[in-house]
């Protein structure tokens, strides 16, 4: 009984089990990315839409807010709409190894991976490529857009776009935070700054989603970045939500159906032309 038990326990941590055997559509996503002697193993989901053909994708890269469950039962939605959806932990948040370093290099890595992964499936058009960043997982999504001009459209949702101006306003409960993870050096605070490797010009369209009531990431942030953003040429969409704290939940769904709808699935791919 012992040997039966255990045996049951173990399986119960097999990642992804529990969740993918629950729907039909659902495949693992998981791989591996390595920063120096270091390797990080992330965990990730792909709901796949039923519409045949070459489909635009949108990567989520979940960093605190939500987790993997919640994330695909969101997907099913975006998925009926005719989207490739990944949904990803970036490191030290749901079972991807860590630890986050505050959104390190090595999210960095794992966010780049994870768009090359999805770019290159037959069932993903790549020039049509979305990326969804949550949390911290928002910070990844900006850090990415500033190097990777692939993302036709971006949602950033809760995050942190300028850790050198939020270090000296940030409430006692964030600054302990990020003490925990890293030393917030005036050099580490810019190499997570999203707004300060922002290139010349962006040809992309990016939603913002915050909370005004955000006690852990000041809605200035996100003002702040929208500014940014449009004086680099991207076409920016806010919505900041009066009664809402850091995370938004379900509230955002609509919009960001709405957003995608007009922005990933309006555009048609080379190929189709």
């Amino acid at each position: 009984m012992a040997i039966v038990l255990a045996t049951s326990m173990i399986a119960c941590r097999i990642p992804g089990k529990s969740i993918a055997s629950n729907y039909k559509n659902v495949d693992q996503f998981n791989f591996d990315v390595a920063q120096g002697p270091k390797n990080y193993h992330i965990e990730g989901y792909l709901t796949r839409s039923a519409e045949l053909g070459r489909r635009p994708g949108l990567l989520v890269l979940n960093g605190g807010e939500g987790n993997e469950d919640r994330c695909i039962q969101m997907s099913q939605g975006i998925a009926a709409m005719g989207i490739q959806v990944a949904c990803v932990s970036i490191p030290g948040y749901g079972n991807s190894s860590g630890p986050s370093r505050f959104v390190g290099q090595p999210s960095v890595l794992a966010s780049r991976k994870a768009l090359d992964m999805l770019a290159g499936r037959s069932d993903v058009d790549p020039s049509r490529l979305a990326v969804w960043g949550l949390g911290h997982g928002a910070v990844a999504a900006g850090l990415l857009m500033d190097y990777d001009s692939r993302p036709r459209a971006l949602i950033l949702e809760s995050g942190c776009y300028d850790p050198l101006t939020l270090w000296p306003e940030a409430p006692l409960r964030t600054k302990l935070s990020i003490l925990r993870e890293v030393w917030p050096s005036k050099r580490i605070l810019k190499e997570r700054s999203v707004i300060a490797h922002l290139p010349p010009r962006l040809e992309c369209s990016v939603l913002i989603m915050h909370g005004e009531q955000d006690n852990r990431m000041p809605v200035r942030q996100a003002v702040k970045l929208a500014d940014a953003l449009r004086a680099h040429g991207a076409k920016v969409e806010t919505y900041y939500f009066p009664e809402a704290s850091h995370d938004l939940g379900k509230r955002v769904e609509p919009d960001v159906r709405a957003f995608l709808r007009d922005n990933l699935l309006g555009q048609t791919s080379a190929a189709a032309s």
